[in-house]
């Protein structure tokens, strides 16, 4: 099978939100037969229920026993099986509660504009375009000062092989 159909994503947002639209309780029996009907057998159903374990997307979904000469089995765990926190954010077009409670503050210090101030002081340009740009860094507001380097961290990334270069002239 192709891994593609394998792990469809359309019928991983099936299995989600089958199991938010029965939350808190787990699916009814005539639920858990319409779900398993969208998959092509019950293997692809259970590659597709421990790939979303696998992400913490959802909790229990499988019971596994090991029989003598055919390895482990796995069987759907219809009455344990619930969608995570996580899986609720994914649904949500917020991000749910992880998009509020996971914020990371990104401190941007002094060292920061000068390193900026001196990648154009370095610049092949009139001396009078790098003062005027050092001048309009120092109005910039900090989210503005944010985003310009994470551009610039983007683009060093997409330019890995000239970082790396630059990285080994410095610390050689």
């Amino acid at each position: 099978m192709d891994k593609t159909l394998k792990y469809d994503r359309t019928l991983q947002l099936e299995v989600l939100n089958a199991l938010v639209d029965c939350a808190p309780r787990s699916l009814t029996y005539p639920q858990e037969l319409e779900l398993i009907e969208k998959f092509q057998d019950e293997d692809h159903f259970i590659a597709c229920l421990l790939y979303l374990e696998m992400h913490g997307l959802i909790s229990n979904p499988l019971i596994k026993s090991q029989t003598l000469g055919e390895g482990v089995k796995y069987s759907f765990n219809s009455h344990s099986c619930y969608i995570t926190e996580k899986g609720i954010d994914f649904l949500l077009d917020d991000g749910g509660l992880s998009a509020i409670l996971k914020v990371q503050t990104v401190r941007l210090h002094n060292d920061t504009i000068t390193a900026l101030e001196d990648i154009i002081r370095v610049a092949n340009m009139p001396e009078d375009q790098k003062n005027g740009l050092i001048s309009k860094l120092r109005e910039l507001p900090a989210d503005a000062i944010k985003h310009l380097t994470l551009q610039l961290l983007t683009q060093g990334a997409l330019n890995l092989p000239s970082a790396i270069q630059l990285i080994q002239k410095v610390l050689l």
